[in-house]
């Protein structure tokens, strides 16, 4: 049962809701009490440049005056601005990615698309993506023309280990055109020691903060227009410590002071803070109505005009404001249009601590109106933290509750995971559409473990709280999504099958995935045809989803289905289609888009395209290949082994496939572990290792235990992979046996691209046992398959002994010696005269700047594990980077490289 909203007494004018919600995105803007900060604004441009400027101190010494005063002086120097005000929000490591990424987006128009492809990049998978995305926009960065300054406002908001991280991988690897500048209440727990050391930071605390006695004069006399003489002067700065906030507040006092000779003249230690007793004298001067609305807009971090307005419960919110900014109450604007507010921190702690002691009964209802204020514009966090704040748990679960399937199809799942980690551990049991919400963001982010928890907790909830039909036919399609994701299909038809059935009535996202698992279960159960129907029958409800998911996967399901039919121009069509649909919803550097990409690069490396093969699968491994389903696993994974053994980087492929095998072992998938088994057993036997071959084909997994077609597939791999072994040990009989049972199998099964992949093994160990006739009419009866589908490759990857059958075949043909059923004489030597395209090295050079950021790692003395770690790719990947940076550079190991790019200036 959902609350209601709380009632709140609005007034009768109209509310206008603010244009930007957004003011922690912008600096605040000067003020006109505010004194220009010359002494430390001449330190630091003394200083510069330096990496990172550190202002730190308590509360009231204006660091963020300072801060907002030096960067204009920067952007006056042509350098562009991000600011990032921190909340308590950004102690989560994906809230302040996000924040961050938000704020450089703000900054540079032009770099909005990259940025944004980022940002849903981390709503889409949480695991290993700060490195990955850190490192990708310091590349955006990196690539500008000028300078640009990243600002962190209140760093001491954010303790948690995986920000701070975050932070000092900006430190550590940021390109010379950027700069940071931080303020906080504390010296910040970061590198200082190492940054200083190479003169790479700037250090502005407390006491250079201070003002000294001049600025004190310019403050209260000048600025503020007091009339003080210079003892007055002399002791407000002695009693204050320089202090600013207690000056401002001094200066409140005097202005109204019949004697402010006596009030500065009580300035001593036995008040123990100044600044309170300060408070106390100005907020017992003000108006009762002033005070009152001082007290009850406090709550907020950040205020507007409707939202003041609320809180307070009078209709001039924005003309309060106003009039308290022209008071100088420790108001500033956060914006140009003076459409959003905050109080000084000091302050705002004040006014909150005297709420709570002169009003405690008023904290939980003004806590319920700044919640229900922040819900009404969408602003889920704020109305979240309101809610918790005021005590009121059932609210804020009600709040998540709301808006958590919304977030799953927007592809938003770490957000609603972090929302939920805001609740207590309870407040989600008797909640069946939320934890139902869950176990969906758990699985799209194949958190198996997790989702399979989700949905046994969701189970009983449906029980006890009466949960629909359609509810529990949910549920059963998360569970069958989480066992397809497991490479399982015993009963994953069973439970898609009710939502199928009443597709009309079911949510169209429920209806889109459930296609989805029953186009995957047919597809491998052999009913290639009825994946691709089932497919066309979903586009519909795939075009009512709101997120890239559901239909991405199915237009993938579609060209898998066309590929193991070798029906190229439908899968090109789809896998095409998925990539542009993955790419203009989720982005290009999304997880959808690299796995379509990795498909499409299959369908590239068929037909002989491998440089683009090569590419596709390179660019989908930098985010891990160890996403969606097995199918997606085994092109990443073993096709990419395959085309770096095809151009001699034997070393490379073989750390793909020891990571794949890893993966396999690690997720329990004994398909992928066979099909990387088999590419080992074919590179092997190619270098002459054959007995170590005939080991790995043994150890390769057995699916006669499985009663589907994924086991049928498993034994393929396994059986081919001996009956290679057994040629190569001169068992030609017995390995010829072995593959025509297989051939037959396949072809029987209609799993055309097997059988014809298997015919073409057959053709090789028909050659080596002198059956040249055989191995002829083998050849010959698919070659007209090879040329019609446009898929050259598969001939290839027989070797020179298929290649050496090819030729009397043309030979043949030339002769008119074969039958129609082969293809034309020009297609036969077409085919014989491709190759697949050579993948050439890179040029000596200037490096990209994703190696230069390798060699910035390079240069700190990080490990190949701990630089894999900190871009969010393998460990592979980073060898590769490796082998172009030693080849650009001329090198032959880390510390030339390093050193070498030193000298050259491409590192400071």
């Amino acid at each position: 049962m959902m609350t209601t909203e709380p009632e709140v007494s609005t007034p009768a004018v109209a509310r206008r809701a603010p244009r930007d919600a957004s003011a922690r995105f912008r600096a605040p803007t000067h003020v006109h009490n505010v004194i220009e900060r010359r002494r430390v604004l001449a330190d630091l441009r003394r200083s510069e440049p330096r990496r990172l400027t550190v202002i730190h101190a308590p509360a009231g010494y204006g660091k963020s005056t300072l801060a907002v005063q030096w960067l204009a002086i920067l952007q006056d120097g042509g350098a562009q601005v991000a600011w990032l005000g921190l909340h308590g929000d950004d102690n989560d490591p994906h809230w302040f990615l996000a924040h961050l990424l938000e704020a450089v987006r703000r900054a540079l128009p032009s770099a909005a698309e990259a940025i944004g492809d980022l940002a849903a990049l981390i709503e889409q998978n949480a695991e290993n993506m700060q490195g990955y995305t850190l490192s990708a926009l310091l590349e955006v960065i990196g690539d500008l023309d000028g300078r640009f300054v990243l600002a962190f406002d209140d760093w001491h908001l954010v303790d948690d280990s995986g920000a701070r991280r975050a932070l000092v991988h900006l430190l550590d690897f940021a390109p010379p055109n950027l700069a940071i500048v931080l303020t906080s209440r504390r010296r910040p727990q970061l590198p200082l020691s190492r940054l200083r050391v190479r003169c790479q930071l700037v250090e502005i605390d407390a006491d250079l903060l201070r003002f000294d006695l001049d600025e004190t004069r310019e403050f209260l006399v000048e600025l503020n227009g007091l009339r003080l003489d210079g003892d007055d002067v002399a002791r407000l700065s002695a009693g204050t410590d320089g202090w600013v906030a207690a000056l401002q507040l001094a200066s409140l006092s005097l202005r109204d002071s019949a004697d402010p000779a006596a009030l500065i003249r009580g300035f001593s230690g036995r008040h123990h803070s100044v600044g309170e007793y300060l408070a106390e004298n100005v907020l017992d001067a003000l108006p009762a109505d002033v005070l009152d609305f001082l007290l009850a807009t406090s709550v907020c971090d950040r205020l507007c005009g409707d939202l003041a307005g609320v809180l307070a419960g009078r209709g001039d919110g924005q003309a309060m404001l106003e009039e308290l900014e022209s008071r100088d109450l420790f108001l500033r604007p956060l914006d140009t249009e003076r459409e959003w507010f905050r109080y000084h921190h000091l302050f705002a702690d004040y006014l909150r601590r005297r709420l709570d002691r002169d009003h405690p009964d008023r904290v939980v209802e003004l806590h319920a109106r700044a919640s229900a204020w922040f819900a009404e514009q969408a602003l889920v966090p704020e109305a979240v933290a309101h809610a918790l704040s005021g005590g009121d748990i059932r609210r804020a679960t009600d709040l998540v509750e709301r808006h958590a399937m919304p977030l799953v199809e927007h592809s938003r799942m770490v957000s609603l995971l972090g929302l939920l980690g805001r609740l207590p551990g309870t407040a989600a049991d008797d909640r069946p559409r939320l934890l139902m919400a869950v176990a969906w963001a758990n699985c799209l982010l194949q958190r198996s473990a997790a989702a399979q928890s989700s949905l046994d907790a969701l189970r009983p909830a449906l029980s006890s709280a009466g949960g629909s039909e359609e509810m529990r036919s949910e549920a059963d399609v998360v569970q069958a999504c989480i066992d397809v994701y497991g490479d399982r299909t015993d009963r994953a038809e069973r439970l898609v099958e009710q939502s199928l059935q009443c597709a009309r009535s079911y949510r169209p996202w429920v209806v889109a995935v459930a296609a989805n698992i029953q186009s995957f279960c047919d597809i491998h159960a052999m009913r290639f045809a009825r994946a691709r129907e089932r497919q066309r029958w979903a586009v519909p409800f795939h075009e009512r989803t709101t997120g890239p998911f559901s239909g991405v996967y199915g237009r993938c399901f579609a060209g898998i289905a066309a590929l193991s039919q070798l029906d190229i121009p439908e899968a090109e069509a789809q896998l095409e289609g998925a990539v542009v649909l993955a790419r203009r919803s989720a982005g290009r550097r999304s997880h959808a888009a690299q796995l379509a990409g990795a498909l499409l690069g299959e369908l590239h490396y068929l037909r002989g395209e491998v440089a683009e093969a090569e590419r596709l699968l390179d660019e989908g491994g930098e985010l891990g290949a160890e996403s969606g389903v097995v199918d997606f696993m085994i092109a990443s994974f073993v096709l990419l082994a395959r085309i770096k053994a095809g151009r001699g980087a034997t070393d490379e492929s073989a750390e793909v496939l020891v990571e794949g095998a890893r993966v396999a072992d690690r997720l329990g998938l004994a398909r992928l572990r066979a099909a990387v088994g088999a590419e080992r057993v074919v590179q092997m036997l190619a270098r002459g290792r054959t007995r170590e071959a005939h080991r790995v084909a043994r150890d390769l997994p057995e699916g006669s235990s499985r009663h589907d077609g994924i086991g049928l597939r498993i034994d393929q791999f396994r059986t081919s992979s001996l009956a290679a072994v057994l040629s190569a040990q001169g068992e030609h009989d017995r390995a010829v046996a072995l593959v025509e049972d297989l051939v037959a199998e396949a072809t029987d099964n209609g799993q055309v691209r097997v059988a014809v992949e298997l015919s073409i093994q057959l053709t090789g160990i028909e050659q080596r046992a002198a059956r040249y006739l055989a191995a002829e009419r083998t050849l010959a009866g698919v070659l007209d398959r090879v040329v019609a589908a446009g898929v050259p490759q598969l001939v290839h990857e027989g070797g020179p002994d298929v290649r050496t059958v090819l030729g009397r075949v043309v030979s043949r043909a030339r002769g008119g010696a074969v039958d129609d059923s082969v293809p034309p004489l020009e297609d036969l030597e077409a085919l014989l005269a491709t190759a697949p395209d050579p993948v050439g090295r890179p040029s000596v050079g200037d490096l990209n700047g994703r190696e230069l950021e390798v060699v910035r790692m390079l240069d700190v003395g990080r490990s190949n594990q701990q630089i894999a770690c900190a871009l969010g790719v393998t460990v592979n990947t980073v060898k590769w980077h490796l082998k172009n940076i030693f080849s650009k550079l001329d090198v032959a190991n880390r510390a030339e490289a390093a050193s070498v790019a030193r000298r050259g200036g491409l590192l400071v």
